[in-house]
């Protein structure tokens, strides 16, 4: 189950990525994915769990793709339980929602 949260964490990724790429030059790609890596990085549960976050703010956290999975990965790693499907069906939400923004904005040039 953990290969296919990284799956699907990896389409997700790759999705953004391609949409980031076909709508922005190539300096403002690299600028919004290293901003968005310490958006995530902080914001998502890696550097910072969520439960120290404010609970009004914890519920939007987990929805996002990076929260999904370190919180999954966290009750896996920390406690031996199985993954809870919930964070793959958030990711696959994710994922979702960025193969189709990219098939709409990225063009080939």
């Amino acid at each position: 189950m953990l290969r296919l949260a990284a799956i699907v964490l990896t389409v997700v990724n790759v999705g953004f990525g391609l949409l980031m790429a076909g709508t922005l030059r190539a300096e403002a790609t690299l600028a919004a994915a290293n901003l968005c890596y310490l958006l995530f990085l902080v914001s998502g549960g890696i550097a910072v769990p969520l439960d120290r976050f404010p609970d009004s703010a914890r519920p939007v956290l987990e929805v996002l793709p990076a929260g999904a999975l370190s919180e999954g990965l966290r009750e896996v790693l920390r406690g031996g339980a199985p993954l809870d499907m919930t964070h793959v069906a958030v990711l696959a939400v994710w994922a979702a929602v960025a193969g189709l923004l990219t098939a709409r904005t990225f063009r080939w040039e």
